[in-house]
């Protein structure tokens, strides 16, 4: 029941946006600027877990577990593991 309620609402305000193209542009350019949002979050997050990996990868290069074993548990390449150890 309340999805039809909220589908309604934005059916009604999509009507209404989309009688003032002012307004339409407005709505499209908000859209493009989350949409732009949604994705430089996404970038950032994917990053933020590479570099984590890696100071895993590291800690374990320090502790002296051999590069084919952390590329299996990290799915860093053996070239990869080894940028790190220099």
């Amino acid at each position: 029941m309340e999805n039809d309620q909220t589908l309604k609402n934005a059916m009604n305000e999509w009507a209404r946006v989309t009688k003032d193209p002012q307004m339409l542009v407005t709505y499209e350019v908000n859209q493009k600027f989350q949409v732009d949002e949604t994705l430089t979050l996404k970038k950032a997050e994917k990053q933020g877990e590479e570099r984590a990996i890696k100071r895993v990868a590291l800690k374990m290069l320090q502790k002296g577990i051999d590069i084919q074993t952390i590329s299996e548990l990290t799915e860093l390449t053996e070239k990869e593991i080894e940028q790190i150890r220099q």
